[in-house]
């Protein structure tokens, strides 16, 4: 897996934007992201109908597609810039590095059985369960999640796992593959 190079998406503006969405249609529009658990095979939801205007023309873009190029990160420190004003989204701002991986999302949910890179662990947050699926060699991970009352699975975010934070989700593979099955497994 490369990381994207164009100079559009090296800040955020109008054709960088333009560029990242095609990656994101092209993999979880155009075509269903699916995940897949033996024989059986889930549709990955990127919550299509959730959108956003983006701010360089009119065009609505999925709320997914924000999250996946922005972060809640530092937000004090760096000027905000809020392509998505869904109330949840709008404290967020252009995230560069998780820009130029955008297009290893689907590769890590289609070969996260097989790829011995990618490791998973389960976690609880409240009433959802989120399927982590973490390309170690990389430092990159995917979040799906699971609503408890639902079989129905989502693509929360995907991003950069820094240095500060590899110990925090090293520990929780740990100690998931230390007691698993936990019984919070969605499969």
């Amino acid at each position: 897996m490369i990381i994207l190079t164009s100079p559009n998406i090296e800040t955020f503006n109008e054709i960088g934007v333009s560029e990242l969405y095609s990656y994101f249609k092209n993999h979880f529009i155009d075509m269903d992201l699916k995940i897949q658990k033996d024989l059986s095979s889930f549709i990955i939801d990127v919550k299509i109908g959730e959108t956003c205007t983006c701010p360089f023309n009119d065009d609505e873009k999925q709320e997914r597609f924000w999250h996946m190029i922005t972060t809640d990160k530092d937000v004090n420190k760096i000027n905000r810039i809020n392509p998505c004003l869904a109330p949840k989204e709008k404290r967020r701002r252009y995230d560069k590095a998780r820009a130029k991986r955008i297009h290893w999302v689907k590769p890590i949910v289609e070969q996260w059985q097989e790829n011995n890179e990618i490791q998973h662990f389960y976690q609880k947050r409240g009433n959802k369960v989120n399927l982590i699926l973490w390309n170690t060699t990389k430092s990159f991970l995917v979040v799906i999640r699971k609503l408890s009352n639902s079989s129905d699975k989502f693509l929360v975010s995907s991003y950069l796992v820094y240095e500060n934070e590899v110990y925090r989700y090293g520990k929780q593979l740990k100690e998931y593959n230390e007691n698993k099955p936990m019984g919070i497994e969605w499969f």
